[in-house]
Formats: C-alpha cells, structure tokens, sequence
C-alpha cells in the first residue's frame, strides 16, 4: 500500500510540476500523462505566493497559471482575494479552497484507494458490490 501511495505522490508532483513550471497546455499535459483533464486537476496544489494573508497571516497561493499570472492571490484560511481588495473596498468572498495534503503537512495517514478513490466511497462501493451479488443469488434460489 505504501508503494501506491508513493506512486500517487509521484504523480501528483510531476503533474503539478508540469502544470505550474512548464509552458504546456493543460490539453498537452493531460494527454502526456494519460490522464483527463478533470483528473488531472484533481492532482494539481494551489502555488503557495511566498507572501502572508494581511487579514490573518496565512500564506496566501496562486489558485491557477492564470492568477500566477496575473499576481493575484488569494488565501484559502479566510477568503481573502486580492481582485477583490485592488478593485474596491467591497470584498466579495473568494471560493473556497479546499487544501491538498502534501506529504510535508500530513499529519496522519489518509488511506487511498485505487483511482485516487478514499476509504469509505471505497466501502460504499464494495457495500453495493455485495448487496447486488446477494440480490442475484437471492433471486437464482428463489426461481428454483
């Protein structure tokens, strides 16, 4: 298991190496990995922007190339988007970014599944998995 999870962290460092340093599109970077480009996504962290939240002092990160781009970053503790703080005083609340744990910021051991898949969407698979196998033999007795 730990293989597979040193397989993913590969795969995801490349992807976001890739992603984040390279000048290809996301079309040419999905298609060199064999992946789709939603799953490619999924496999790429905020850059973090090496500058602190000035509302609470998280480091604030680069959502897309695009905003990397542009120098606008945003902070995934409190919202804080700075489009929103340049453009005007009304702070509109930025989406909501949903962290990636890295190897340096695991603080425990989130077991992973085949096709990047957790635990309990697996056991909600396998549950179904052997509802429908008792359900077919269920009904091949009942027909006898």
């Amino acid at each position: 298991m730990a293989s597979k999870e040193s397989d993913d962290q590969k795969l995801a460092d490349q992807a976001n190496e890739l992603y984040w340093r390279s000048g290809q599109s996301v079309n040419q970077i999905a298609e060199g990995m064999d992946l789709s480009k939603s799953g490619l996504y999924a496999l790429i962290s905020p850059l973090p922007a090496e500058r602190a939240c000035p509302e609470c002092g998280e480091v604030l990160v680069f959502l897309n190339r695009t905003t990397e781009h542009k120098a606008v970053a945003a902070c995934p503790e409190c919202e804080y988007d700075e489009a929103s703080e340049s453009g005007s005083k009304a702070r509109t609340p930025a989406k909501r970014i949903v962290r990636r744990a890295t190897a340096a910021t695991k603080t425990h051991a989130e077991p992973v599944v085949a096709g990047g898949r957790n635990w309990m969407s697996s056991r909600v698979l396998w549950g179904s998995v052997l509802l429908g196998v008792a359900a077919g033999l269920y009904m091949t007795r009942r027909s006898r």
